[in-house]
């Protein structure tokens, strides 16, 4: 393995500029509005067990990398966050973020599908972070948001990679692992069961071990032979499309909903992930100007995640229409989504612009609040 992963405990240069994680930000945020199509598209209604359902429950396979990508991200660069004020008033810009595209969303959805709520449950839409639907991520992600100073304390109070490597086996078997079985199908005559896991009290855990799978690479700096991560990236996909396949009902013509299929909380996907991560991660332009246009696209990625809502029900509506195959599937594909994903990003420049006025407006008396300095001799 030596040849395969070498690991070179370390911290990062002053002022690396990490131009993979910004490359692997934007396959993610693409991945995001590939995945979406996998719904609105129909492809949920094609057959799992067919030379084209195979190929296409592949590439599914890799659009679900979004969430898990983002999440080993977050732990990549978020594994120095302390508690203190700041930490906290620096969430600000991601809660402005939310409520400004939540406001436009409702707009959106008063003019286009000319849609009538009473104003308090606009609001409580708004503030719980409901709109648009796509908002159980930015709760998921608040929620880890407040925890991640003391994931931060705990991953350094383990002095030895064994030990951090045990940490992430407990928490892939209690979250992940149980997400993952707790949903594998059993046909019986009687009627369909699964196969069941215990302990899953707290199958909810499943963000945290990409979390940890972040630190872990910031912290060892390991470096992998490109072909490796490539042939297991490819392996574990294989493995997925196999799973999704032998548990699907084929003979009764059913389709994907009736098998297993694999979502963001599945074991496999935390190393996918990983694999997935450490074939970019490293990776380092010199072309400035690149540079800048990977970091400003990459910083869009919460914007363009919840701005997509839009685009996915316009698209949905107008341009899904009539019959559906895998063929016409795939047309439609590459004719949508490549300009939903340009149209997405340019309208959140717009958006990020707003956002970041707002916030900075917030946020500079709070930073002062929470620099000031207590006088000599107080307690």
């Amino acid at each position: 393995m030596g040849k395969l992963i070498t690991l070179r405990p370390g911290e990062a240069v002053p002022g690396e500029r990490f131009a993979g994680v910004d490359i692997i930000k934007i396959i993610a945020m693409y991945s995001v509005l590939s995945l979406h199509f996998c719904d609105f598209g129909g492809f949920y209604d094609f057959p799992v067990r067919t030379p084209s359902g195979v190929i296409l429950s592949a590439f599914r396979t890799i659009f679900y990398m979004c969430v898990p990508l983002f999440l080993t991200i977050t732990g990549f660069l978020m594994h120095k966050a302390e508690f203190c004020a700041r930490h906290y008033i620096k969430s600000i810009p991601f809660i402005v973020n939310s409520y400004v595209v939540g406001i436009i969303v409702i707009i959106f959805k008063m003019k286009y599908f000319d849609e009538k709520w009473p104003l308090f449950i606009w609001l409580k839409s708004l503030y719980t972070f409901q709109q648009p639907h796509y908002g159980w991520y930015v709760n998921m992600y608040l929620c880890l948001f407040m925890l991640m100073p003391f994931f931060n304390y705990a991953f350094k109070c383990i002095r030895t990679p064994g030990g951090k490597l045990g940490a992430l086996f407990v928490l892939l078997i209690l979250g992940n692992v149980a997400s993952t079985v707790n949903r594998i199908p059993i046909h019986l005559e009687i009627g369909d069961t699964y196969i069941g896991f215990t302990p899953h009290f707290f199958e909810n855990l499943w963000p945290v071990p990409y979390y940890w799978c972040g630190m872990l690479i910031a912290e060892y700096r390991p470096k992998v032979n490109k072909l490796f991560a490539i042939f297991m990236t490819l392996f574990i996909i294989d493995a997925e499309v196999i799973i999704n396949l032998l548990t699907t009902k084929v003979d009764e013509g059913l389709g994907w909903y009736h098998g297993f299929n694999f979502n963001n909380d599945d074991f496999l996907n935390v190393f996918l992930a990983a694999f997935m991560f450490l074939i970019f991660y490293d990776i380092k332009i010199r072309n400035k100007v690149v540079c800048r246009i990977l970091s400003a696209v990459s910083g869009l990625s919460m914007t363009v995640y919840l701005i997509s809502f839009i685009g996915d029900t316009v698209y949905s509506k107008r341009f899904i229409q009539g019959d559906n195959s895998p063929l016409i599937f795939v047309q439609r594909y590459f004719r949508i989504i490549p300009l939903h994903f340009l149209c997405a990003v340019l309208a959140s420049f717009i958006i990020s612009f707003i956002v970041k006025l707002i916030s900075k407006l917030l946020m500079k008396p709070l930073l002062k609040l929470a620099d000031r300095k207590k006088p000599a001799g107080e307690t």
